[in-house]
């Protein structure tokens, strides 16, 4: 006998109720549920059902999530270590760009400017060089997953990705690990800035001191039965504050439309729904593409950035899932509904990555879902 929980709390309108229940899927297959299958039902919303589990029980069946959500235990002097270099590496960073600033400020000529940047800047730039390096070695001990020892946030040179990718391959405990990194990035997309182009997926880039791995990670932290239980079968209260990936398209707040600054109001989120949406990310790689970054679920759309997924009413195991995905059709600007139904797919939602704001404390979120 399997176990079958209907997740009552998701709606597979919302892209991070989809991405929830996509992860609630790896979670399980990370703790040796291979058996586990996904389907969505329609009712007023769109419901996810999992069936297949070894646990029958709603109790164990949040534990089983909880234990593969939390990741490997990471012993305090490690943890204190990463806090230590943390702050080292910030200071680091804070000194070169007031010293940037201070030379700036004198108004000196061409050559002058090039002598100090020489004398004063490049060696705090050698310090903040040497600073994150000694950060990014706690952090390898320190962090529950493989993945989050990039950093704060997706922004490693192709160098630093592929020493980060030949690490994973050879510990087979990161497996999982190397699936997150695959859909981060690749090596062969590099921004003007020097780094790898990241994921689409990425929607915080520190406004309000929020970065995305260190969202994932501090999440990471916070892993309970209970909150896994409030985030799959509890209608969501958005009691949490903070730690939001804005992947839900109610934390679209602005000022037209609130009584107070947005930017000031802490985000009221769901935890572990975020979590869970997550670590569904390894289903998502990305690939170069005539130059450009492809992600799996996203296009460009009559000259908007669009994630699409795709629902699917008969209990699909997660290999399946992966080619549903895929399906050209789902990314399509007018999809071929017939098409669809005849690999299985009952609806195909879309949603909108917006720019809210401008400069350094822009957000982005994603608009309200519609059927295509």
């Amino acid at each position: 006998m399997t176990g079958e929980f209907e997740l009552s709390a998701l709606d597979g309108a919302n892209p991070l109720g989809f991405l929830a229940a996509l992860g609630t899927m790896v979670v399980l297959q990370s703790v040796g549920e291979r058996g586990a299958r996904l389907c969505w039902s329609r009712g007023v919303t769109w419901t996810p059902t999992v069936t297949g589990v070894s646990v029958l029980e709603q109790r164990a069946f949040c534990e089983l999530v909880a234990r593969g959500l939390a990741g490997r235990e990471v012993s305090e002097e490690a943890a204190a270590e990463r806090v230590d270099a943390s702050r080292r590496y910030a200071a680091a960073k804070t000194a070169v760009k007031k010293k940037q600033e201070e030379i700036g400020k004198r108004r000196l000529a061409r050559a002058e400017k090039q002598a100090a940047v020489e004398a004063e800047l490049r060696p705090l730039q050698t310090e903040m060089h040497r600073a994150r390096e000694a950060w990014l070695r706690a952090l390898r001990s320190a962090v529950p997953r493989p993945e989050l020892a990039l950093g704060d946030r997706i922004d490693c040179t192709p160098d630093q990705y592929r020493q980060h990718a030949e690490a994973m391959l050879g510990d087979a405990n990161a497996v999982d690990g190397l699936a997150m990194l695959a859909a981060f990035g690749t090596d062969a997309c590099v921004t003007s800035g020097g780094v790898i182009e990241a994921t689409p997926f990425q929607f915080l880039h520190g406004a309000g001191n929020q970065w995305f791995l260190r969202t994932a990670l501090e999440l990471m932290g916070r892993v309970t039965p209970a909150g896994v239980r409030r985030a799959l079968f509890e209608p969501w209260t958005y009691s949490d504050r903070k730690l939001s990936m804005r992947w839900d398209p109610v934390e679209d707040r602005r000022y037209a439309l609130s009584a107070a600054d947005p930017a000031e109001a802490p985000a009221q989120t769901v935890w572990m729904a975020n979590l869970l949406a997550y670590r569904a990310l390894c289903l998502f790689p990305a690939a170069p593409r005539s130059g450009r970054l492809r992600v799996v679920g996203w296009a460009n759309i009559r000259g908007e950035t669009v994630f699409s997924w795709p629902l699917w009413e008969v209990p699909a195991s997660i290999e399946t899932i992966r080619s549903l995905l895929a399906l050209r059709e789902v990314v399509s600007a007018d999809p071929d509904r017939r098409a669809l139904r005849a690999r299985g797919v009952a609806v195909v939602f879309r949603s909108r990555r917006i720019k809210v704001g401008s400069g350094a404390n822009h957000v982005v979120n994603f608009t309200p879902a519609r059927a295509v």
